[in-house]
């Protein structure tokens, strides 16, 4: 990319380097190598468990902030029985092994969005985390409640394109649910099928993740958890109530109400449990000590305008 100064250049100061080289290199562990040996200054969408050891060794800078209204998740498909049995999803809620999955898929790399206090929302900030945490013998007294005392068999999907931080969290979840008699096979879509397979409506039991790039709630809810039932609404949740709390939050033009309408979304999330938020990931970036001014944006890509070398 060239940035010359006789070009008119309309988009706020002129950028500080003149010249910018960005090569694509499709193999996460060959980037880090060049990013170790000198070869690049920044390198990013490496693995968590890279960008947590580069941190540790401390050779090069890593900087992150959690992505903007984005989660990853465990959704439970509503129409597909037993999901369809609330008591079924409140086992589930107990039996994800929250704690391993933010440590095996994010090293650290990640806020965790489980392990609320309260199943009372006590602000409207988002995402925060829920009233879910891990508890087996809950999970498997809720599950024969529901009326499947010895289990049942289910598929869990998840994407090949975002396998290294699904993958851990699949195979995980798939070992908790055994311990209280879910067994699940493991569907593998690839990343290229995912987006169909998600429109398909048919996976029963997923894990995967969202980001909507405007950072309000009642843009998160109304495209994940509304009755238009859109594409990222893999849980295929349809319900009224719910969908009067989106619309107030939508159109409220005070703030306080505003607040009201998303603690009440919050709390009806939180109640029907069709989807357990597991945590928020970081965009991380690696770079070169004598990299400067690395700016985040919500569309997660690289800004080179403000980037500097000393």
């Amino acid at each position: 990319m060239y940035f010359p100064a006789d070009l008119g250049w309309k988009c706020g100061p002129l950028p500080a380097m003149k010249t910018v080289i960005e090569r694509v290199v499709p193999s996460a562990a060959t980037r880090r190598a060049m990013l170790e040996k000198g070869d690049v200054d920044l390198s990013l969408d490496l693995p968590p468990k890279d960008f947590a050891e580069l941190h540790e060794a401390g050779k090069v800078k890593v900087e992150g902030v959690p992505v903007e209204n984005c989660m990853w998740f465990v959704d439970m498909n509503v129409t597909k029985p037993p999901f369809d049995n609330q008591k079924v999803r409140e086992a589930v809620s107990y039996a994800v092994p929250y704690e391993a999955i933010y440590n095996s898929s994010t090293y650290g790399r990640a806020a965790r969005l489980f392990g609320a206090e309260s199943d009372v929302p006590a602000t409207s900030e988002w995402p925060q985390p829920f009233p879910y945490y891990t508890d087996l013998q809950k999970a498997k007294k809720l599950l024969a409640e529901a009326g499947y005392p010895d289990g049942f068999k289910t598929t869990l999907s998840y994407s090949l394109g975002k396998a290294s931080l699904g993958e851990p969290a699949v195979l995980l979840l798939q070992e908790s649910l055994a311990a209280i008699g879910i067994e699940t096979t493991i569907e593998k879509v690839p990343g290229a099928n995912w987006r169909t397979a998600m429109a398909r409506k048919d996976m029963p039991l997923l894990v995967d993740d969202m980001g909507g790039w405007l950072n309000y709630a009642d843009y998160f809810f109304y495209w994940n958890y509304h009755s238009q039932n859109g594409v990222f609404n893999t849980m295929s949740y349809q319900n009224k109530e719910m969908d009067g709390y989106i619309e107030e939050a939508r159109f409220a033009a005070d703030p306080a109400a505003y607040d009201a309408a998303v603690k009440k979304c919050l709390k009806k999330a939180f109640d029907d449990a069709p989807r357990l938020p597991l945590f928020q990931p970081n965009l991380d970036v690696a770079m070169q000590k004598n990299v400067q001014n690395y700016q985040y944006w919500f569309h997660r890509q690289l800004d080179f305008r403000t980037i500097t070398k000393d």
